[in-house]
C-alpha cells in the first residue's frame, strides 16, 4: 500500500488564529547519535534546496534545526525547549516505513500556575507555564528517525528529501516529518493508553490536556468526563464521532478546510442517499461541479479488485472497485484506461472513512473510498444513478459543527489511533497519521490544537505585543501636514492595562517614551493625534512607530492618518492598522506588497519596523509584473527600530515609471519579526492608500482556493466623484494559476454573475486597470468579486479611486481581497473599529456573502463605552454583496457618533461572510479602509 504510517508518539497542539505572544522559543536540537551515524555521518553530500549542508549527517541537522526554528516562531516559552533527537533502524518493509517517533520525556500535573488541577501536560508546555524547567531530565522531547529509508526492503528507493523547499518530488519531505514528530513532543498527545487508562496510578491518574478536548459525539462526553477506561477504549474506535472539542480548532475548520467531498445516490431507491467518502491524494479533487453518472462494477475477468486491466464495460460511468491486492492509484489507472470518469473504491475492513494516499500525476480522474457496509449496500443495488461533488454544508475533517475529527479506526491502530486528525481532512493536515505528499513547512490546525490546550496562556493573562508602524505628526510634500488617530478596542472580557512607546524612526526605539493606559472590557477610546496628545511632539514635527504591550491578545487596534488637502477643506488620508504575531514578517513567512508605482502620477514610501529588541536583518526584493528583478537591498535594523525607505521603487534600482512591481520583504534573523506595509500616494493630492503585505511560504498544491473581493465600482458617487477599481493579481506560486473571476454585483443573487477566466504564469503579476469594465463590460455598476484559482499562491489587492473636485489628481483606498482566514464564521465574529457619524465623517460597511448558500448576518453597534447603540441583520442571498451606507445612524445611532465599533457575526452553519468600512469624509469623498 501507498500509506506510510508515522506512527508518532503521541502528543497535543494548538493553532492560533487570534495574536500570539511575541515571545519566540528557543527550540534546541541535542543530536544523540554515536560516531559516524545519524547526525554524525559523514557521507558527503550535495548542498540541495535551500539546505547548505555537505555531509549526509550535516544535512539531516539543517533540517531538524529548521524545524525547530519554525515552531519556536510560533510559540512562546522562557525555557529552553531541548529535542533529544537521533536516527536509529525503526520497523519498515519494501511497501511501508515508521518514518519517526516522538514524544514528552515526562508530563507534569499540578505544577505551580497550571492552567488545570489535575491533569497531566508534556513537559515542554509545563515548562513554558510554569516558567522554569520542571523534573530531572533537560531534554522535553525525545525524538528518533528512520536512518534505513529508501534502503532495500525499507520503502526501497524512497528516501528524506533533506532540502528545505518543500520539492521533494517523489520522495519524503524530511522537513514536515520533523514538524509533525515536534508537535507529538510539544503536547499533541493522549496521555491514555490503547486500553484507555491514563497515564499514573491511584489518586495520580490523571487525562492530560489533550484528552479534555477528545469529545465522543455519541456519549456526549469529552474524555476525561467518562465513567472508565472501557468507554474511552470504545470511543477511540467509534469512527467518525471522535472529535477535537476546542474552540480554536472550530474556527480553523472555518476558515482553511474544504467542503466535505460526498456521494450522492438517487436510484435505486434502495441505495439512495448521502455517502460520506474519503478522498484520494491522487488525480483531481472533487468540487461543487459534480461528476454524475451511472455506478458500475470494475471488473477485471471475475475479479473485483481492479488490479488488472479492466475487462467490464465502465466506459463513460463510475467504477465500482474492492480494495486489496495492490497500491489504489493501480486499480484508478486501470479504471481510467477503460474509460471510467470516477471510481469508488471500497474499504475490505469494517472500519469508518478513510483517504487514498499514493502519486501518480497520470491520473486525470477523481476518485474516493467508502466504507465496507457502503460498499456492500452500493454492490447489491448496480447500477446506480449516482454523482460525486463537495457537500456545500460539511467541511473535509469534520463534523456538522465544525469539529474536526480525530483519527479513529476500527480496529485500533497503535501509534496512530486517537493522537491524530482523521484522514479524511483536506486540505491534509500535518498531524494525520501518514504522510501526504502535499505537506510543507506550515503546522495548520496543529497550533489551534496548542491555543485550545493552553500554550498560550499564563500565570496571568496572554501578553501580547502590537505593533503600528508608522504614526505622525509631521509634514510631507507640498504642503501637507499629516497627524495620527489612534483608536484602541478592548473585545476581552477583563480590563486591560498596556504600554504604548512612541520608537521614533532611524534609531533604536528602545529608549523611546512610554505611556501606561487603562481600557475597561468592551471599551474603545481614541487618541487624537497621538504624538501630540501622548507624547508631546510638537512643531517640529515627528513621526515613526508605536509599539502597543498588552496584557490581552483582545484588543483591536487601528491608526488614521490625514492631511488637508490642498485646497484647505477636509482631509485626505488612510488607515493602517496595529500588527501582531500574526502579521510580521518571520523568517518563515515572507511579506508581499502588491501593485506598487513610481511615476508621474503616484509614488511609493514602504516602512520596515523592527518589532523586537534585537537587532534584525531585513531583505528588500522588488520583482516587476513580468517576475523579473528590479532591485534589491539589506537593511540592518536596531532593536525596535522603524525605517522609512521613501520612493522606495527608484530607491531599489527600477526606473521611474515603473509599476505594478511587487517588494517582497523577508528576513533571516532567527526570532526577528518585523512590521511592514507601503503607501501608494498620489503625486498631487498626496493621498495614500495602503498596501499590506501577503503573507509568502509553502503553498499546497493541487488544491484551489477562492478569495472575495468585497466591494468593487465603475459607477458614479457624491459631489461629481466617479469611482473606478484597479485589482492586482500576484501568483507567487510555482506553477501558471488558472484564475476565475466572477462579478457578484450587489443586492442580489450573485451565482449568474458573468465571469472571465485568465492564465497567470508562475512569478508574475497582472493588474486590471478598471477591473469592471475591462473584464465584465460593466459601464455602470459596484459590487463583489469572487476570484476562483487552482492554487493557494495568488496575493491579491485592490484600489479604488476618483478624481477629487479638482480634476487633479486621485483619492481612494485600498482593499484586499479577503481569503479563508479573514471571514466571518459562526465560530468568529469580526469587528470593525473606530467608526462615526458626523460633520466630518460617515460610514459604510460592506458584507458579502461568500458561499453559495444563504446566510444569515447580524450587526451590533457599541458604543465607545460597550453600549449598545442599535442593531440590525441582513438574510443575504448566495454570493450577495450589500453595502449599508451610513451604518452608524442606519442601526439606530444619533448623528454626532464617534468611536463606535461595529461586530459582525453570522448563525448559519457553513457560513463565510467578507466584510470592511470605508469611513469617508464628507468634504472631499475620500475613503478609509477599515479591515476587520
Amino acid at each position: 500500500m501507498n500509506a506510510r504510517p508515522l506512527r508518532f508518539a503521541a502528543s497535543v497542539l494548538l493553532l492560533a488564529l487570534a495574536a500570539l505572544p511575541l515571545a519566540a522559543a528557543d527550540i534546541q536540537i541535542v543530536p544523540s547519535d554515536g560516531p559516524g551515524v545519524g547526525f554524525n555521518d559523514p557521507a558527503a553530500e550535495t548542498p540541495v534546496g535551500g539546505n547548505t549542508g555537505t555531509t549526509l549527517g550535516a544535512q539531516r541537522l539543517i533540517v531538524f534545526q529548521e524545524a525547530a526554528r519554525i515552531w519556536g516562531g510560533l510559540l512562546p516559552s522562557n525555557v529552553t525547549i531541548k529535542v533529544d533527537s537521533s536516527f536509529q533502524a525503526l520497523d519498515c518493509d519494501a511497501n511501508s516505513a515508521v518514518l519517526g517517533s516522538a514524544g514528552a520525556t515526562t508530563v507534569h500535573a499540578n505544577f505551580a500556575f497550571a492552567p488545570v488541577v489535575d491533569t497531566w501536560y508534556n513537559k515542554a508546555e509545563a515548562d513554558k507555564l510554569s516558567g522554569t524547567s520542571l523534573g530531572a531530565k533537560s531534554a522535553s522531547i525525545g525524538a528518533r528517525f528512520n536512518s534505513e529509508l529508501g534502503k532495500t526492503g525499507c520503502l526501497t528507493n524512497t528516501f528524506f528529501y533533506l532540502g528545505l523547499d518543500n520539492n521533494h518530488g517523489s520522495n519524503i519531505n524530511l522537513l514536515s516529518v520533523v514538524l509533525h514528530e515536534f508537535g507529538h513532543g510539544l503536547g499533541f498527545q493522549s496521555a491514555a493508553n490503547s486500553t484507555g487508562k491514563f497515564t499514573g496510578s491511584g489518586t495520580n491518574q490523571f487525562p492530560g490536556v489533550f484528552d479534555r478536548f477528545l469529545f465522543d459525539a455519541t456519549a456526549g462526553k469529552t474524555w476525561d468526563q467518562m465513567a472508565s477506561d472501557a468507554d474511552r477504549l470504545a470511543s477511540s474506535t467509534n469512527t467518525g464521532n471522535l472529535q477535537w472539542n476546542g474552540p480554536r480548532g472550530a474556527v480553523y475548520t472555518n476558515a482553511y478546510m474544504s467542503k466535505r467531498p460526498r456521494l450522492l445516490v438517487s436510484a435505486p431507491a434502495a441505495a439512495v442517499g448521502i455517502y460520506v467518502v474519503g478522498s484520494a491524494d491522487f488525480g483531481p479533487p472533487l468540487s461543487s461541479q459534480n461528476v454524475s453518472g451511472q455506478i458500475v462494477a470494475g471488473l477485471s475477468d471475475l475479479a473485483t479488485d481492479g488490479c488488472n486491466a479492466i475487462t467490464s464495460n465502465v466506459s463513460g460511468s463510475i467504477a465500482l472497485i474492492d480494495r486489496g491486492t495492490c497500491n489504489f492509484t493501480v486499480k484508478v489507472k486501470n479504471a481510467q484506461n477503460a474509460g471510467a470518469i470516477a471510481v469508488i473504491i471500497v474499504d475490505n475492513v469494517p472500519q469508518g472513512v478513510a483517504g487514498m494516499s499514493g502519486t501518480d500525476p497520470t491520473i486525470t480522474i477523481p476518485s474516493v473510498r467508502v466504507t465496507k457496509a457502503d460498499g456492500t449496500k452500493l454492490h447489491a443495488n448496480l447500477p446506480a444513478s449516482a454523482s460525486l461533488g463537495l457537500d456545500s454544508a460539511q467541511y473535509a475533517g469534520a463534523d456538522a459543527s465544525g469539529r474536526l475529527l480525530m483519527y479513529s479506526p476500527n480496529p485500533y491502530e497503535s501509534g496512530s489511533s486517537v493522537s491524530h486528525w482523521d484522514t479524511t481532512a483536506s486540505p491534509n493536515l500535518l498531524m494525520e497519521p501518514n504522510i501526504s505528499s502535499d505537506l510543507g513547512s506550515t503546522v495548520d490546525a496543529t497550533l489551534a490544537a496548542f491555543q485550545d490546550i493552553g500554550w498560550f496562556l499564563g500565570s496571568t493573562a496572554i501578553p501580547t505585543t502590537y505593533v503600528l508602524p508608522s504614526s505622525a505628526h509631521a509634514p510631507g510634500a507640498n504642503g501637507a501636514f499629516y497627524t495620527t488617530d489612534l483608536t484602541i478596542m478592548n473585545t476581552g472580557t477583563f480590563d486591560s492595562t498596556f504600554t504604548l512607546k512612541f520608537l521614533g524612526h532611524d534609531q533604536d526605539g528602545t529608549s523611546g517614551a512610554d505611556v501606561v493606559r487603562t481600557l475597561a472590557a468592551g471599551h474603545t477610546v481614541t487618541f487624537t493625534d497621538v504624538l501630540g496628545s501622548l507624547f508631546g511632539v510638537g512643531s517640529a514635527g515627528g513621526y515613526g512607530a508605536i509599539r502597543i504591550k498588552a496584557d490581552t491578545s483582545a484588543l483591536k487596534i487601528v491608526s488614521q492618518t490625514s492631511t488637508p488637502p490642498p485646497s484647505g477643506i477636509g482631509t485626505f488620508g488612510q488607515a493602517v492598522p496595529a500588527q501582531t504575531a500574526d502579521d510580521f514578517v518571520t523568517p518563515a513567512f515572507p511579506r508581499a506588497l502588491l501593485g506598487l508605482r513610481q511615476d508621474a502620477a503616484f509614488r511609493t514610501n514602504a516602512v520596515v519596523a523592527n518589532a523586537t529588541e534585537s537587532e534584525a536583518h531585513v531583505d528588500l526584493t522588488l520583482i516587476s509584473e513580468s517576475g523579473a528583478p528590479l532591485g534589491s537591498t539589506g537593511i540592518d535594523l536596531q532593536p525596535l527600530e522603524m525605517r522609512q525607505i521613501g520612493a522606495v521603487v527608484t530607491a531599489l534600482g527600477a526606473p521611474a515609471g515603473t509599476s505594478n512591481a511587487v517588494l517582497v520583504v523577508s528576513t533571516p534573523t532567527g526570532g526577528a519579526r518585523i512590521a511592514t506595509y507601503a503607501a501608494i500616494i498620489d503625486q498631487k493630492t498626496q493621498d495614500p492608500r495602503t498596501i499590506l503585505g501577503n503573507v509568502l511560504g509553502a503553498f499546497a498544491t493541487g488544491v484551489s482556493s477562492t478569495y472575495l473581493l468585497p466591494s468593487s465600482a465603475h459607477a458614479g458617487g457624491q459631489n461629481g466623484a466617479f469611482f473606478s477599481t484597479d485589482l492586482t493579481v500576484s501568483n507567487q506560486g510555482t506553477t501558471d494559476a488558472t484564475i476565475t473571476f466572477k462579478f457578484l454585483g450587489h443586492d442580489q443573487d450573485g451565482q449568474n454573475g458573468p465571469e472571465a477566466v485568465r492564465t497567470l504564469a508562475a512569478g508574475k503579476s497582472a493588474t486590471y486597470t478598471d477591473v469592471l469594465g475591462s473584464l465584465f463590460g460593466v459601464s455602470s455598476g459596484f459590487g463583489a468579486i469572487r476570484i476562483s484559482a487552482d492554487t493557494t499562491a495568488l496575493k491579491i489587492v485592490s484600489q479604488t479611486s476618483t478624481p477629487p473636485p479638482s480634476g487633479v489628481g486621485t483619492f481612494g483606498q485600498a482593499v484586499p481581497a479577503l481569503g479563508p482566514s479573514d471571514f466571518v464564521t459562526s465560530f468568529a465574529p469580526r469587528w470593525l473599529v473606530g467608526l462615526r457619524q458626523d460633520g466630518s465623517f460617515r460610514t459604510n460597511a460592506v458584507i458579502a456573502n461568500a458561499t453559495d448558500q444563504a446566510a444569515h448576518v447580524e450587526l451590533t453597534l457599541k458604543s465607545e463605552n460597550g453600549e449598545t447603540l442599535g442593531t440590525g441583520s441582513a438574510d443575504l442571498q448566495p454570493y450577495e454583496m450589500r453595502q449599508i451606507g451610513t451604518v452608524v445612524m442606519a442601526l439606530g445611532a444619533p448623528d454626532g457618533t464617534a468611536n463606535a465599533t461595529l461586530q459582525v457575526s453570522t448563525t448559519t452553519p457553513g457560513a463565510r461572510i467578507a466584510t470592511y468600512a470605508a469611513i469617508i469624509d464628507q468634504k472631499t469623498q475620500d475613503p478609509r479602509t477599515i479591515l476587520p
